[in-house]
């Protein structure tokens, strides 16, 4: 069943088409494209771009206030899909998975980086022991993050992590299989890799079967899910520096041999000191590693650079922090709040991406952020100021090599990010566990929740009272709850939780701009239903094609799963060699590929 508890307010309504509508006109469908180069033949390589957090409103904005800027060049060369959506849930897991393997979590078997399985069982340095053979009753939570890595807090540590951005030569932080959940298979209690917590194959396995190269550049060593289910080397250069190191050297040269500043640095982990991602400058320098290192590769060098020339991949690409980090962030220095009227403080601060009621970006999305002398005299580009250059130094060493006419290019976004509109923010915290543990004595597993909450419950017999918990009062109130998904509804979409061991067996949408926190160090998050956490920007640009006097404007409702089929048919690939968009049925986008009319 999906029962609504609560109609959206007129307000919010208006807020949300407010949000999604276009600074620019839209014009009419464009007429078909091909995915081919300007010789005729099928694209040589495609480059992957996700700006995470990045909506569709963005973009208009952006490109109509930054008409010379690089994604309005790319604009005006390609197709701009008004009406995109990604992921649902919209986490960063199924977002880019959406993007990589054309499935939903249904097929994928993946609803968040933070999940459960029934069937799982806790990682070996999790336990009192640090062992794990598998007895017991079944069922952990699937934590595929930071703490993967080599270094993270265990029992065995005392809870003190060690991890660095980069790992020894500039490589990117192994994974500790021991903090893997582990599974029963064939009698022996292995840990579980997150490609092959992947259920189905992904576009890198696909193309690195069909003898091409592939890449690929993400925020943390458990990105090594895009290899997909059973093929752990799909990927032939995986780079990914931990976003969530405990550490922050003042400086470091990276695999370009650039000198990257990080403005805030934490080099002792000292855990009271700076993480990356409290500061966008620190983000916009972490992005810059893995922009360099997909220069390397524009080059044909590998990521992690030298002299060794292997060639441009055949597909490769990285996701930008910089956007998501200045949509939600609250700067630690500049907020009087945060920082307590610290040296520094700025009473006329406002945090996040948004100004309240007009929607206009912030300096931390657009401008110059500049910190007071007295604290540290760093002046940090917006977070699109950042991503737009970055972006343009990728179009320019791609003509420089002579590869753009034989490159496609398709930026989007794994999520969006909620709200938009920071006077809609409500932060209440982590209200759905209290509506049915403490008030009603349902007993949850695991309740993953941001703007959105995935419960697994102890008892699954307990579904329907938990449902009525929530949809009625006082629960209804205290959690802000919108729709709870349950029953038919939720199975016909995710799968059944009595069949399939990850679906949660209640997802609640809470009204428009709660979040489920009470954290002082964020206005947004992501992860939920509605249009500013799931319309997102999509832009696919033809390095091949004629020159265009302005963009082509596709209104057609499209998925982000989408890309993943139009990717394999840019190579003159196959689309249902993909497991998901075999199951699914997804097509190529409109206008692109055979199946694209």
């Amino acid at each position: 069943m999906s029962i609504k508890a609560k109609r959206w307010t007129a307000a919010a309504a208006a807020g949300v088409l407010a949000l999604t509508a276009s600074v620019a006109a839209i014009a009419s469908a464009p007429a078909k494209h091909s995915a081919e180069s300007a010789s005729g033949e099928s694209a040589k390589h495609v480059l992957l771009i996700s700006v995470d957090g990045l909506h569709q409103s963005d973009l208009a904005t952006w490109v109509h206030d930054h008409p010379t800027s690089t994604l309005a060049q790319l604009s005006g060369a390609g197709t701009v899909f008004t009406s995109a959506s990604t992921a649902k849930p919209s986490d960063s897991f199924p977002g880019l998975l959406a993007m990589v393997t054309g499935g939903s979590p249904k097929s994928t078997g993946v609803f968040y980086d933070d999940s459960y399985d029934r069937t799982l069982f806790t990682p070996a340095a999790q336990t009192p022991t640090s062992t794990q053979d598998c007895s017991g009753t079944p069922g952990a939570e699937t934590l595929y993050a930071e703490n993967l890595d080599q270094n993270a807090p265990s029992t065995a540590n005392g809870g003190v992590g060690t991890r660095t951005i980069l790992g020894p030569g500039n490589t990117s932080p192994k994974i500790d299989p021991t903090q893997l959940p582990y599974a029963k298979i064939g009698g022996k209690c292995v840990p579980v890799t997150p490609n092959d917590f992947l259920k189905t194959n992904t576009i890198f396995s696909v193309i690195k079967k069909a003898g091409m190269r592939t890449a690929w550049s993400d925020k943390h060593p458990a990105y090594q899910i895009v290899n997909g289910h059973g093929t752990p080397n799909a990927v032939d250069d995986l780079f990914a520096p931990e976003i969530n190191a405990d550490k922050i050297p003042a400086t470091l040269t990276d695999t370009r041999s650039q000198q990257i500043t990080f403005p805030f640095p934490n080099p002792s982990g000292d855990p009271n000191g700076p993480i990356l991602t409290d500061y966008v400058g620190d983000t916009e320098a972490y992005d810059q590693i893995k922009v360099d290192a997909v220069l390397n590769q524009i080059d044909g060098l590998p990521s992690t650079g030298g002299s060794s020339h292997v060639g441009t991949p055949a597909v490769f690409g990285m996701n930008f922090q910089s956007v998501s980090v200045g949509q939600k962030v609250i700067d630690p220095t500049l907020s009087c709040e945060r920082s307590n009227n610290g040296p520094g403080c700025d009473h006329q601060y406002v945090p996040g991406g948004y100004k309240p009621g007009t929607l206009a970006f912030t300096k931390q999305m657009s401008g110059v952020t500049d910190y007071p002398p007295a604290h540290t005299s760093v002046h940090t580009p917006g977070a699109l100021n950042y991503v737009d250059g970055a972006l343009g130094q990728m179009v320019s060493e791609l003509k420089a090599k002579g590869l753009w006419n034989s490159t496609e290019i398709v930026i989007s976004a794994k999520h969006g990010q909620s709200p938009i509109d920071p006077v809609e923010l409500k932060k209440i915290g982590h209200a759905v566990t209290g509506v049915l543990q403490t008030d009603n004595n349902i007993a949850v597993a695991q309740n993953t929740d941001d703007d959105v909450a995935l419960v697994w419950l102890k008892n699954q017999a307990q579904s329907s009272a938990a449902v009525t918990a929530l949809t009625t009062a006082p629960g209804q109130g205290r959690a802000n709850v919108e729709n709870v998904l349950s029953g038919a509804a939720l199975a016909n979409t995710f799968g059944d939780p009595l069949a399939n061991s990850r679906t949660p067996d209640l997802i609640v949408e809470p009204t428009l701009g709660t979040i489920y926190s009470h954290s002082g160090a964020k206005v947004a998050e992501h992860g939920g239903f509605a249009a500013p956490d799931t319309h997102v920007a999509l832009l696919v640009v033809n390095g091949g094609a004629a020159s265009q006097t302005g963009p082509d404007y596709n209104n057609d409702p499209v998925q982000t799963a989408q890309i993943a089929p139009t990717i394999l048919e840019m190579l003159g690939l196959n689309a249902n060699g993909l497991d998901a968009v075999k199951a699914e049925g997804t097509q190529p986008l409109p206008g692109f590929g055979d199946s694209g009319d």
